[in-house]
């Protein structure tokens, strides 16, 4: 059975990979193009992409009758704050080292999700969470901080006034919403076969699109960043998902889920080679922080509840 489902795992992993290289092209396209222009234009054509994939296929809005009402504006609302965040906090770092270390923020989605399982889904977690979720916040400072996290008052003046804060802060926005989205969703829809994806991601496009219009964005395009557009519409919005989709459902689903637990460290790494920054001592501890935290976590929680 594992023989004749290796090729989806591997499918799962490679889907993995591709989440890992995301950062970077957000990062690209936010600076040269402008984060609400370069954000419209890739939810555009993966919107697209997907509804086309539905309606091909006819499946994802079997059961909207079901679904509560609350559905569609809540987890609409939380997708396009998820999105305009994700490409705003790449606009305002400044460095590409900051970028790195605001990988590891927006990477902390799991952990929140996990954590919003408790007033959402009425998960159960021990009182050890507080620990795991010490030990992914710490990896997040050291990372930024490196060796001047043994300096106090470099510490805080770093921690204060530091130019890379408002981005780092609306990287965790990219995490909280992102948290929020994947629970409300289960809440709301459950097991039922409807997926809003692609009405989201049109409904994005709008919206940002419309902000844009009002906005003075660089919109350099070129023929290189407009293969990053569609890079980043095509196969990081649709195909990805629909790769993870297959892997979940005919991979071995145990194995993909845990290699996902490193997408920290592994967007870390991708990012920092693509960027060509150096992968210094503090960012690599500070990635694996952010993972023993995430698995710590999901060990504080009771599985019987069917929820994680």
């Amino acid at each position: 059975m594992f023989s004749g489902s290796r090729k989806y795992t591997s499918l799962g992993f490679l889907t993995i990979i591709i989440w890992g290289t995301s950062a970077i092209f957000t990062r690209n396209l936010s600076t040269n193009i402008g984060a609400y222009t370069s954000a419209a234009l890739v939810n555009l054509i993966g919107g697209i992409v997907v509804l086309t994939q539905q309606l091909i296929k006819k499946e994802g809005f079997q059961e909207s009758r079901e679904v509560p009402w609350r559905y569609w504006p809540i987890c609409g609302v939380l997708f396009i704050i998820y999105t305009a965040s994700s490409y705003v906090s790449m606009s305002m770092v400044k460095s590409d080292e900051a970028v790195v270390t605001l990988v590891l923020v927006r990477f902390l989605w799991p952990l929140f999700t996990l954590i919003f399982t408790i007033p959402i889904l009425k998960a159960k977690a021990s009182f050890w969470l507080i620990g795991s979720v010490s030990v992914s916040m710490t990896g997040i400072v050291v990372a930024k901080l490196g060796n001047t996290i043994f300096d106090l008052p470099n510490f805080l003046h770093n921690v204060i006034s530091g130019d890379d804060l408002p981005g780092y802060a609306m990287g965790f926005v990219v995490a909280i919403s992102w948290g929020l989205y994947t629970n409300l969703t289960k809440k709301y829809i459950g097991t039922k076969k409807i997926d809003g994806v692609g009405i989201y991601m049109i409904l994005t496009a709008v919206v940002l699109g419309g902000i844009a219009c009002f906005v003075d964005e660089p919109r350099d395009f070129t023929i290189n960043l407009t293969g990053q557009i569609l890079y980043a519409g095509i196969v990081v919005g649709s195909v990805a998902n629909m790769l993870w989709n297959l892997a979940i459902k005919r991979g071995n689903m145990l194995l993909v889920v845990l290699a996902s637990n490193f997408l920290p460290i592994i967007s870390t790494v991708m990012t920092s080679f693509m960027l060509r920054v150096g992968i210094t001592v503090p960012i690599f501890a500070g990635s694996v922080l952010v993972v023993i935290g995430t698995f710590w976590s999901k060990s504080c929680f009771k599985v019987s509840a069917g929820l994680l």
